[in-house]
């Protein structure tokens, strides 16, 4: 199929739309500087959506007369003015030009190819040379190369915060997809030509966004690769010792070793976020002890979770009540539930501000126990929870869990409530979303164990559908621990298939309970931590 014509598709839906760039430079110009000015005076912020930009350019063709072929070009540039005031904030030396490599005159190009792309030798028989060493004299990491993949994965590495990139609409449609899905600042430039071989740029457009840079602009990104080291920071041995002062005693050594052991750090992680959001300049003391404090609510309910559940390991290890029995680890797990109460306490927080987050832990810890009480009763009475049992048990332990973390950062920082909201209802949709994630990935694994002792929302879902036999067969896999056939009876019912539905539902909602957060930092923030955890499912 011609370049001109292809399908351009967002998550979820497929509509075919002419991948056409206005031939005239006039009328370029005036698409862009329209569309610039449309999303400027509604102060529309990014990502925005595939639907919403598709929505954007019916109303701009419309009110402008412009061609309905051009459609998919005027997305492309309300897609840039989106995130014009981001990429204008990010310095040069931390942007990333990308170029393609058929912009080279394919007859008389003498550079060479590697793994990575063109190494442009600078003939001079095209203009990827002086693009490139405009870009470079500026301070830019700039490639030749094909495809976004090299791209996102300096994004993800932390080592560029914006990307400028030049190429067909085609591949423009793509990177959309990684744009959307990391959160990544960019600007994309569409080849006058298409045909993969010896096409052209407007060169002043591409210049003129190589040196774009907003020099009085305030805002800055919330790097999460620097957030997530300076999260990890804090759990090394002097760290934990200088904020708990912990003794040296058998007890003391243990709160240190469960503090220090893995994870994701997503909960302090949260919490770090929801501090540099709301303060530009938080105080460093502050921030750490709040973290701390997440830190040990998690790790005191892993430690009665694994004496509930009877399980043997965690992390590679064995489990705290598995090497030193169940009085010591009911006793550790309870030790630090009080640390994570008197760090809050001894925060340095105004008064009222720790009332705010002492009174944001104290529900997520009713929430949690009611969610884990629910869980237990269910197993003692060997009784399958319902789809919408276990919901709500995912929203009172995983959605409690994200939502406090990112409550005692907020009300730390003093978030408008509105903001206060949205993170309340994000919270709910991701913790949800994220045990979906999980009991689907756990399932795939014959020898998982978890989904016997656990209750499973693909059980739940399966023992819903299923006929007296085949519900026999369930009861009798669940008590055997015989993980084949419950895959066998999900296969025959579909059920990988319906959970992976609702899940990408709940994704959608999550993604419209963004679009209505106007703190931009936050919302890029977000969307990157979503995009990355649920990268297979969005």
């Amino acid at each position: 199929m011609d370049d001109t014509n292809r399908n351009i598709a967002g998550i979820g839906q497929e509509t075919v739309m002419p991948l056409v760039v206005p031939p005239d430079d006039s009328l370029r110009k005036e698409i862009r500087q329209k569309t610039g000015q449309f999303f400027s005076d509604r102060k529309i912020l990014p990502p925005v959506s595939y639907s919403q930009l598709e929505s954007y350019a019916d109303t701009l063709i419309s009110e402008n007369h412009w061609d309905r072929d051009y459609k998919a070009f005027v997305m492309v540039c309300g897609g840039n003015a989106a995130w014009k005031p981001v990429v204008g904030s990010v310095p040069f030396h931390r942007r990333m030009l990308l170029l393609p490599m058929c912009l080279r005159n394919s007859k008389l190009c003498t550079g060479v190819e590697d793994e990575l792309g063109l190494l442009c030798s600078e003939c001079g028989n095209c203009n990827i040379c002086c693009f490139l060493r405009e870009a470079e004299d500026l301070g830019y990491i700039a490639m030749v190369a094909e495809g976004t993949t090299i791209a996102t994965r300096l994004v993800e590495s932390g080592k560029v915060d914006a990307v400028v990139g030049v190429g067909c609409m085609d591949v423009l449609r793509k990177m959309f997809n990684s744009v959307t899905k990391y959160s990544i600042p960019s600007t994309g430039i569409p080849l006058l030509t298409c045909g993969c071989k010896d096409t052209t740029a407007d060169a002043e457009w591409v210049s003129e966004e190589i040196n774009y840079i907003d020099r009085d602009s305030t805002f800055s990104l919330l790097n999460i690769n620097i957030l997530k080291e300076k999260t990890s920071a804090l759990f090394n041995e002097a760290r934990i010792d200088a904020i708990l002062g912990t003794s040296d005693s058998a007890t003391g050594r243990m709160v240190k070793e469960m503090l220090m052991a893995g994870g994701k750090r997503i909960r302090p992680l949260f919490t770090v976020l929801a501090c540099e959001t709301f303060d530009n300049d938080p105080d460093q003391d502050i921030m750490a002890h709040l973290a701390m404090s997440v830190e040990c609510f998690h790790k005191a309910s892993l430690i009665h979770d694994d004496i509930e559940d009877n399980d043997s390991f965690r992390y590679g290890k064995e489990t705290i009540h598995t090497r030193y029995g169940i009085p010591v680890a009911i006793n550790l797990g309870d030790l630090l539930i009080g640390e994570g109460y008197r760090l809050l306490a001894e925060s340095g927080l105004p008064p009222d501000r720790v009332a705010l987050c002492l009174k944001a832990v104290s529900k997520g810890h009713r929430a949690m126990s009611l969610g884990q009480g629910e869980e237990l009763m269910a197993r003692r009475e060997e009784r399958i929870l319902s789809v919408e049992e276990i919901i709500e048990v995912f929203r009172n332990k995983t959605s409690a869990a994200f939502k406090v973390s990112l409550q005692v950062g907020a009300f730390a920082s003093g978030a408008d409530n509105e903001t206060l909201k949205l993170l309340e209802l994000f919270s709910d949709l991701i913790g949800i979303a994220y045990q979906m994630k999980d009991d689907l990935e756990d399932f795939r694994d014959e020898n998982a164990s978890s989904s016997f002792v656990d209750q499973s929302i693909l059980v739940s879902m399966l023992a819903a559908q299923a006929g007296a036999d085949d519900l026999s067969t369930i009861n009798e896999a669940l008590k055997n621990k015989v993980m084949k056939d419950l895959q066998i009876l999900a296969e025959k019912y579909r059920i990988r298939e319906q959970l992976n539905a609702m899940l990408a539902g709940y994704l959608e909602s999550t993604y419209r309970c963004l679009e209505d957060i106007s703190d931009l930092r936050l919302k890029v923030a977000l969307h990157e931590i979503v995009g990355k955890t649920f990268a297979d499912y969005v």
